[in-house]
């Protein structure tokens, strides 16, 4: 066999592989003298139909495989032996090559290849991560809402200034009709965070079964709070004009939980918070971990925007285009509009790709067997707690690393945080304390 690569420029080339009956014989052989044993044809007994029949018969499908398989196999070799960073897949050049037995082929594959680049990983370049400033008045705040979380749930017969209506949003049409295909969402109001210079006597003296039609600003502050009650992306918020009938099917108050060592023992365990102030910064601590992820997704996208913006790759688009066209699941025609676009969207996460993988390599970054276990281990150690001992944690962490799509899904998590770290490592990362509210408003959108 013989393997050559001829270079067309930086991002295209042909690999043209030569294939002698030594090299595919062998095997042609041993498949054909598997099928003599096995194959069933009628006019002869089992194992017994003369090797002719078979050639005849199955001859040529037999060679077509084996040549198939060994120019795969050939290719992937050539390609990782000779550290090709290829992109796509190797299309054949020629549609059809007569296989006849006892011949030499040439079959020839145009590839498309991505030159050496650079990636501006560099602590001159700065980025701000944005925390949420643990003031006294959020500390206050929160308290009260653990308070509610772990108090006494009671149903009193007509609503209070402290109390919730839960039941259904139904979205009406100009008409005040019930809107075909609206929005309909189960959830509630909460009486006593509708904004001060709203209006709360609609909602006062309320009972179960009752109907109200409102409209979201009546209850809420901002497109912030009717993402959350009504479970809407943030575009469709603006939009959002129209009223709703709200079904009250319960009146909920709640007696919030009483301060106090019995408390603090029920969620920290004993003697872990022992006064109020050990308590305000266990709460500290709680809202770094409730807003932190948060800051940290927007960090992490500021980086990958930058890296991309300022990471230049030679990508050969033809053959990408071709090849785009050749795997795509849906044979539709497009027209040249919708081909950019596709190879657009295409090219990007090829992009992106190219510069994690060279970012990893560079930095002899890997996730390993035992890595994924760990982490696998500690997620169900803290899922569980203490209601599982060591063996349960272990039978668990067993299940999962058994699933295939889990294992994958971790992996990718994993890569994804070794990634972060080292980017936020090597960049400078300046940390900025901003209050809850701008927080939230800087946060819209983040994914």
């Amino acid at each position: 066999m013989d393997i050559v690569k001829e270079s067309i420029d930086d991002t295209n080339a042909v690999i043209k592989v030569k294939i002698t009956p030594t090299d595919y014989k062998p095997a042609v052989d041993k498949t054909i003298k598997d099928y003599q044993k096995k194959a069933t044809i009628p006019g002869f007994r089992p194992g017994m139909v003369p090797m002719s029949v078979i050639n005849q018969r199955f001859g040529k499908s037999i060679l077509a495989d084996e040549i198939n398989q060994l120019l795969s196999d050939s290719l992937q070799k050539y390609i990782r032996d000779n550290e090709l960073r290829i992109v796509g897949e190797p299309l054949p050049k020629h549609n059809h090559i007569d296989l006849v037995p006892d011949k030499e082929f040439e079959f020839a594959f145009e590839v498309g290849l991505v030159p050496d680049f650079k990636v501006p990983l560099s602590a001159d370049h700065k980025f701000t991560l944005l925390q949420v400033a643990a003031e006294d008045a959020l500390i206050d705040e929160y308290i009260e809402e653990m308070r509610l979380r772990y108090g006494n749930l009671t149903h009193p017969e007509v609503s209070g200034e402290e109390d919730m209506l839960v039941g259904d949003f139904v979205e009406l049409d100009e008409k005040g009709e019930i809107l075909p295909g609206g929005i309909f969402k189960a959830s509630a109001i909460n009486i006593k965070r509708i904004p001060a210079n709203k209006s709360k006597e609609k909602f006062l003296g309320r009972k179960e079964g009752e109907k109200l039609t409102l409209t979201m600003d009546e209850i809420t502050k901002d497109a912030h709070d009717i993402m959350g009650i009504l479970d809407i992306p943030h575009d469709k918020v603006h939009d959002l004009k129209s009223s709703f009938q709200f079904n009250i099917k319960h009146v909920h108050r709640i007696i919030p939980a009483d301060v106090n060592q019995e408390w603090w023992d029920k969620l920290f365990g004993p003697g872990k918070v022992n006064n109020s102030e050990d308590f305000r910064n266990r709460v500290k601590q709680e809202l770094t971990s409730v807003f932190g992820p948060q800051g940290e997704r927007k960090l992490q996208n500021e980086m990958v925007e930058y890296l991309m913006k300022n990471t230049t790759i030679a990508l050969p688009e033809t053959f990408l285009k071709k090849w785009l066209s050749m795997v795509r699941k849906d044979k539709t025609p497009m027209n040249e509009t919708q081909a950019n676009i596709e190879f657009e969207a295409y090219s990007q996460s090829l992009k992106w790709r190219l510069v994690e993988d060279k970012i990893m390599k560079d930095n002899n970054l890997s996730v390993t067997q035992q890595d994924v276990s760990d982490y696998t281990h500690a997620l169900v150690q803290g899922y569980l707690g203490n209601q599982a001992n060591e063996e349960q944690i272990k039978a668990t962490t067993q299940r999962i690393l058994q699933d295939e799509k889990e294992v994958n899904r971790i992996y990718e998590r994993l890569y994804d945080m070794k990634l972060t770290d080292l980017l936020k490592k090597t960049f400078t990362i300046e940390t900025k304390e901003v209050k809850k509210e701008e927080f939230e408003k800087l946060m819209e959108g983040v994914k």
